[in-house]
């Protein structure tokens, strides 16, 4: 987690930020549902800050499920309400953190109903 603070705006935004990946040359993975980006340690430990209905805490056949290694790209976020790729890329109402511009991976079908149930029951 980021220690530095800066005043205002900036300071706030960043206080509910995800931890960006310890590494990029590998075991990073994006999560299939928001594209979030961590190592796969991270999403272990803390899961995805997006999307906590996954329950991927503890639990690495989980991680597995819900996580790609297969993806293009990143866009580091820091304010996403603020930033107009956020927005294009719609991630402005996401946490902070760093995001796969593109998933290269079909999302497996049980993972694909879980994210329809939710978009289901948040109408």
């Amino acid at each position: 987690r980021c220690t530095t603070r800066r005043a205002g705006t900036m300071a706030s935004a960043l206080d509910n930020a995800a931890d960006p990946p310890r590494e990029f040359v590998k075991h990073t993975r994006a999560c299939f549902r928001c594209k979030l980006v961590k190592t796969f340690e991270q999403f272990v430990e803390r899961g995805c800050d997006n999307c906590e209905f996954f329950q991927m805490n503890d639990d690495r056949d989980r991680v597995v499920e819900c996580t790609t290694p297969s993806y293009s790209g990143v866009c580091s976020v820091i304010d996403p309400k603020a930033s107009w790729a956020a927005k294009w890329l719609r991630l402005g109402k996401l946490v902070p953190g760093c995001y796969a511009l593109e998933i290269n991976d079909d999302v497996p079908e049980s993972v694909a109903q879980e994210i329809e149930e939710r978009m289901d029951a948040g109408r």
